[in-house]
């Protein structure tokens, strides 16, 4: 029986949005809950960051948001990584796409790969795996989209990217040990209904029982450089007692506990 951690450690390959830039590249956040297992959330260009050593004979279970490419070009690279296995959990509404996607002529497709790969469509589910759970909710973007929080032992981590602010966000921010969640738009108004506005993500944070909190997800557009990140980080003073700002390289453990 895997025992549980004490700490998950969470390595952020890639910390920008839509596209990547010299900062940085696109979304990838990997956990390491023991030895025989490995969770991605999304797997974007920052999957080329990944130290091969860590994923090598590993169960790897990878969690699409969605199939926008800065979410999902990593697929891509899948055989330079070995794993033992891959689960992809992925919008019950776009697993035919991925189905499409994870075939000819645009990669080498699942039944050709060198482990045995799984396709779970999920929406508001809940995943059993030997040694940690992950539970799926909808949320709310231009295309469909999920969130998910990782269960391992007493420690819980949610992530939560590409959504307005709805009831499954909330849900999935409240209640968790660490939360990652994207940085959204600087501006009220410019969000064009698929993601966080500024008022939004203080509402989130203010709600959340998040001993950490990190903020990912970062648009060139609204946040070329990492000052600008920083600058963000300014504006959500008062909102929670710890955030950070990801950036590409970025390793954080999770809280030792779960919430008091």
């Amino acid at each position: 029986m895997t025992e549980k951690p004490q700490s998950l450690p969470i390595v952020f390959y890639g910390a920008a949005g839509w596209f990547g830039n010299q900062f940085g590249c696109t979304n990838c956040v990997g956990v390491f809950p023991n030895e025989t297992d490995a969770i991605l959330f999304d797997m974007g260009t920052g999957a080329g960051k990944i130290d091969k050593g860590n994923l090598r004979g590993k169960n790897l279970t990878l969690v699409l948001s969605h199939l926008h490419l800065d979410h999902c070009y990593g697929l891509h690279i899948l055989p330079l990584f070995q794993p033992a296995s891959l689960t992809i959990l992925i919008h019950e509404d776009l697993k035919p796409h991925l189905e499409t996607l994870f075939s000819f002529p645009f990669m080498r497709s699942g039944h050709a790969q060198e482990f045995p790969v799984h396709i779970r469509a999920v929406r508001d589910s809940r995943v059993d795996c030997a040694g940690f759970d992950l539970k799926t909710r909808a949320l709310q973007h231009n295309t469909p989209v999920i969130g998910a929080r990782l269960q391992c032992g007493d420690v819980s981590v949610s992530y939560c990217v590409d959504s307005v602010l709805c009831d499954n966000l909330l849900e999935l921010a409240r209640d968790c040990d660490v939360l990652i969640i994207e940085s959204g738009s600087r501006e009220e108004g410019k969000t064009k209904g698929a993601h966080l506005g500024l008022s939004d993500l203080r509402t989130v944070l203010r709600q959340t029982r998040a001993r950490k909190v990190i903020v990912t997800h970062f648009s060139p557009v609204n946040y070329p450089n990492l000052e600008s990140r920083e600058r963000l980080l300014s504006a959500l003073e008062g909102t929670h007692g710890e955030i950070k700002m990801a950036y590409d390289g970025l390793t954080v453990g999770s809280p030792a506990m779960g919430r008091e």
